[in-house]
């Protein structure tokens, strides 16, 4: 009798209750939600007319050494970068850092001193304001100058602090992406 009490006891008691069954899926209703995607502004967003860095004073990246001969003549010097690891190539209008054993080109670097550049086809003074102007917003601006990105590519302009005055300009691949 006892048993029997626990037993009917237990059925009644508020601590028995069973979770009622979930529900199929099909008997679920559901709710489509979009997900929100945060809106990027990339680096080439930033860019002014010019949208691609193809050529800086006539040489591309992806020239080779024998094209550059041909098109700037026999280099006027030859140094070793103690940074790269590459000879630089110094021509009357441009450096280019040029790495023999593979053939790639490091950067192409142009003198503050000069009184222009040639960016793809398009001349340039050598001023900050001019290349703003051609460039637009720059990407990245650092204590020793601006960064403009188009790509994979990069355009430095090394500016001498507190003067304004413009001490060189690199062409080079941006491996920070």
């Amino acid at each position: 009798m006892m048993k029997l009490l626990l037993v009917m006891f237990s059925v009644i008691s508020p601590f028995s209750v069973q979770p009622a069954a979930v529900p199929a899926a099909q008997d679920m209703q559901w709710t489509v939600v979009e997900e929100e995607v945060p809106e990027i502004t990339l680096a080439a967003d930033r860019s002014g007319p010019v949208r691609h860095f193809q050529t800086l004073n006539g040489i591309s990246l992806d020239d080779s050494k024998g094209h550059i001969i041909s098109e700037k003549g026999q280099p006027l010097h030859k140094k070793a970068d103690p940074y790269l690891g590459c000879p630089e190539y110094e021509f009357n209008d441009v450096k280019v850092g040029l790495c023999e054993d593979t053939g790639e080109i490091q950067y192409i670097h142009i003198d503050g001193a000069e009184e222009r550049l040639k960016l793809n086809q398009q001349w340039i003074d050598m001023n900050v304001e001019s290349i703003r102007q051609v460039l637009g917003e720059p990407y990245v601006v650092a204590e020793d100058g601006e960064v403009y990105l188009r790509g994979n590519q990069a355009i430095k302009v090394y500016i001498k602090p507190g003067t304004g005055q413009i001490d060189g300009v690199d062409l080079f691949e941006d491996h920070l992406q």
